[in-house]
């Protein structure tokens, strides 16, 4: 009489694959990940180059060693390291990333050659320490030194820098309340010019109140001017301005409620206008 063949047990051996298989992705990607150590640079992903770049950028701020700089960006494999430093200075600016790490891009772009738009805001150049005399002050940024500056000893640097425009003080010419019910409810507009009516950007202003206090920089609104910026006030406080190292603080800006002359409570807007002493 025949008999039937025992089937072959399957079904235990495919589960016991498949939770070992399990098991062992878990325990490589969750619990004991492979750590890569010692990556060349072009092996990274695009946020980690970007990081990258950055944190080459603040270490050149720091030392101000171009060719270690330059070497450690050849490392990317890229072709024209100074456009690349360039483009992300300019998208730092954009994001509205943290001024200092625009002002670090910007400063290695034009090391290396490059232009960044960035540059028209974070003046790459370092005031050298040698004795200066200057006549009126006219800040226009990444130009080479114009006959108003004579320089009485020349700085000893591997690498020259253009001299940046030298601003010694400046002072608030013109202070305008309003009350008015518009897109600038509530803004502190802050204006800063030469003598000759010409905005300068990359001038910081600290602006304090009695809960904090906030920095930020002519420049960033290009569009408007470059010598212009503003800061969104809240109901009710009392505002102090100064341009960080240029300017005696303005104080008693209120931004207590007010009624515009179409009959609805508004925060006002302040406009001020900085320029330089006669």
């Amino acid at each position: 009489m025949a008999t039937d063949k025992a089937s072959f047990p399957w079904w235990p051996i495919l589960a016991g694959l498949i939770i070992g298989l399990t098991g062992g992705l878990v325990y490589a990607w969750f619990i004991n990940p492979v750590e890569w150590v010692n990556i060349a640079p072009d092996r990274l992903g695009v946020d980690d180059q970007r990081e990258y770049i950055l944190l080459v950028a603040e270490a050149y701020m720091q030392e101000r060693d171009l060719e270690r700089a330059r070497s450690r960006l050849v490392a990317l494999g890229v072709h024209d390291i100074g456009d690349l430093v360039g483009v992300q200075a300019d998208s730092a600016l954009l994001r509205g990333d943290p001024p200092s790490e625009v002002r670090a891009l910007s400063t290695l772009a034009e090391a290396l050659g490059a232009n960044p738009l960035a540059a028209a805001v974070f003046s790459g150049t370092v005031i050298p320490t040698s004795e200066m005399t200057t006549s009126p002050a006219i800040a226009q940024p990444f130009e080479t030194p114009t006959p108003t500056i004579e320089i009485l000893e020349t700085p000893t640097s591997p690498t020259p820098t253009p001299t940046p425009p030298i601003i010694i003080a400046l002072e608030l010419v013109d202070r305008t309340r309003l009350c008015r019910e518009n897109e600038n409810e509530g803004l502190l507009q802050i204006q800063v010019t030469d003598r000759y009516g010409n905005g300068l950007p990359g001038i910081e202003i600290l602006v304090e109140w009695e809960e904090g206090q906030d920095r930020f920089y002519t420049g960033l609104k290009p569009a408007i001017d470059p010598g212009y910026a503003d800061f969104a006030m809240s109901a009710d406080q009392v505002y102090r301005v100064t341009l960080v190292g240029l300017s005696d603080p303005v104080e008693g800006i209120s931004s207590e409620i007010c009624q515009a002359p179409e009959g609805r409570d508004v925060i006002p807007s302040y406009e001020l206008v900085f320029s330089p002493l006669d």
